[in-house]
């Protein structure tokens, strides 16, 4: 007695690729979530920062004073939870660090601003509308928040949501101990 032929089950096929999909992302995910330690005492780039109010500034014209800078988006559910802890550090801090928000690959920069209002951001907000910045950087994942020390040096990439306590005693850790 012989058997049918098999089905040809594609459905099988695709939900194999998704499953494999998925443990992919959630690998690369936990691999880019943490510190990045710095090589040295790498020097931060040369960049533009580009203020919503439309001014700009040099990120070498902010050496001798301590920089964080964080990566963020709107559309990013990571980001949102961490904003407010930004807004306290800085309240906290601030007169000892300079903050920059840097709002990336945005839809709409209303969307941003609201985010900002919504969420207590009271430091200066940049864009970077193609990820150019944060690419500068090495950001793998969203959000980023870099740390420069007064002397214009790396001192540390974090990728991954930070919050109040980890963030302020990695400021005066890092960049103020």
């Amino acid at each position: 007695m012989s058997r049918p032929p098999r089905k040809y089950r594609p459905w099988k096929l695709i939900l194999a690729g998704v499953a494999v999909s998925a443990i992919l992302s959630l690998g690369l995910l936990l691999l880019t979530q943490g510190d990045v330690p710095s090589v040295g005492a790498e020097a931060a780039p040369d960049i533009t920062l580009s203020y919503f109010d439309g001014s700009t500034e040099n990120l070498a014209d902010l050496v001798g004073q301590p920089v964080v800078l964080n990566f963020w988006a709107s559309w990013c559910p990571a980001c949102i939870s961490e904003m407010p802890a930004f807004a306290d550090v800085h309240r906290r801090l601030g007169d000892r660090v300079r903050f920059v928000g840097i709002n990336m690959q945005e839809v709409s920069l209303d969307a941003a601003i609201d985010l900002a209002d919504r969420t207590g951001v009271d430091y200066q907000l940049a864009h970077d509308p193609d990820g150019a910045i944060f690419r500068e950087f090495g950001g793998l994942a969203m959000p980023t928040t870099v740390f420069i020390t007064a002397d214009g040096s790396v001192a540390r990439v974090h990728s991954g949501a930070i919050f109040s306590d980890d963030l302020a005693g990695i400021i005066e850790g890092d960049l103020l101990g």
